[in-house]
């Protein structure tokens, strides 16, 4: 593979900006501030539990064009502690309102995110980010982070209001980088998004198996469950 590649697209959540641990530290903060245990004796463990459920399921349909951003920030929070019994609206709109913002002063990153970026910038790739987050929030996960300094090019899919696994996505994202499909290969943790969507219009990917699940099969694509793999790729 790294003989015909010379650009290399990584996915960014749960890719290379750490957003499971950044959202966890983010709500566990808001939730102290907000008092609800106290309030409603409703435990942390518990909401972000279902919490984290929801989202998930919210964040694959709007990937399937099924539901809008809004929709997102509309029933997160809302139907979440709707379902838990806590039916305070301020309670509602002060997550609603924050979280966004908050989330991003929390700078995790994948292990060994840095260490990797370095390597593939040495060896001459051009290394580029494709989110389907939104815009501003993906720009921020990036300039606020080391991963600045190593990523020439920024494509979020909210740009053209598409979502990876949609071919439009990729094309922008080869637009701004002046690349072909058949010299770049795509890293992401997400199978039908990051793996089949690049793999559709040529591109090669490689699957960062983040959660560490064993039921998707290697069918000609290398998978990896620590960036630093990334080494004995390219």
């Amino acid at each position: 593979m790294q003989e015909k590649i010379k650009h290399i697209f990584f996915d960014l959540d749960n890719t290379l900006w750490d957003t499971d641990r950044n959202s966890k530290l983010t709500l566990r903060q808001m939730y102290s501030d907000t008092e609800v245990e106290r309030k409603y004796r409703l435990t942390f463990s518990d909401f972000f539990i279902n919490y984290y459920d929801r989202n998930e399921k919210l964040w694959a349909l709007y990937s399937q064009e099924k539901i809008t951003k809004q929709d997102i920030l509309d029933q997160r929070f809302k139907k979440t502690f709707q379902e838990l019994g806590v039916k305070d609206e301020e309670i509602w709109n002060y997550f609603d309102e924050h979280f966004l913002d908050k989330v991003v002063q929390n700078n995790n990153l994948i292990d060994n995110t840095e260490e990797t970026l370095e390597y593939l910038k040495t060896k001459g790739y051009e290394l580029h980010v494709v989110s389907n987050g939104f815009i501003r929030q993906t720009h921020r996960k990036v300039n606020d982070t080391p991963i600045k300094n190593y990523i020439s090019t920024i494509t979020s899919g909210e740009e053209i209001n598409k979502r990876k696994p949609a071919k439009e996505v990729f094309e922008l994202s080869l637009k701004k980088a002046d690349a072909s499909p058949e010299e770049s290969s795509f890293v992401g943790d997400d199978w039908e998004a990051d793996v089949l969507g690049s793999k559709r219009i040529g591109m090669s990917p490689v699957f960062f198996n983040y959660k560490k699940d064993d039921k998707y099969k290697q069918n000609g694509v290398p998978i990896i469950r620590d960036l630093l793999e990334l080494k004995n790729i390219f």
